[in-house]
């Protein structure tokens, strides 16, 4: 049993490193990631906001959703290395944000735009949705609420 969870796990982080041809290539990287490196044990204090810029709390929308990411205070950078005052954008399809320093999984909830990206169109499920915008740095790890945003909207 312990041999199969282990073998799930790895297989899960093969998965989340190489993108396969399914996944959008809006949503692929195009970096090599260590998933060893976690967040630095000092991170910088984030000094700014994130939000959807054309979104807002309550909207009832139809699919696929168009979204911008916003932000100020900060400069938008991709993923690979820790640069001080800057970060890229990951959605959270159910969550509001992480914790600070927690490196943003990825998966089909937790949307990485680790090249840059300020925008993107998705499909989300029907009904009462949450969205959450998460900044985080060079290695994925989240600034926290501070630099988090989170709406509900309705999708029909």
């Amino acid at each position: 049993m312990k041999k199969a969870l282990l073998l799930t796990a790895f297989g899960a982080l093969i998965v989340a490193c190489n993108p396969t041809a399914d996944t959008p290539a809006e949503n692929q990287e195009g970096h090599d990631h260590k998933h060893e490196s976690m967040a630095p044990k000092e991170m910088d204090e984030a000094t700014g906001r994130v939000f959807f810029a054309n979104l807002e709390n309550g909207d009832t929308l139809s699919n696929p959703i168009y979204i911008e990411y916003g932000v100020e205070g900060m400069d938008v950078r991709p993923a690979g290395e820790i640069v001080e005052g800057t970060g890229h954008h990951h959605l959270l399809i159910g969550n509001a944000f992480l914790a600070k320093g927690e490196v943003v999984p990825a998966d089909s909830v937790n949307i990485h735009y680790g090249g840059g990206q300020t925008s993107d169109t998705v499909t989300l499920p029907m009904g009462e949705v949450r969205l959450g915008m998460q900044f985080a740095n060079g290695v994925h790890a989240s600034y926290g609420r501070d630099m988090s945003a989170s709406i509900k909207v309705f999708v029909k």
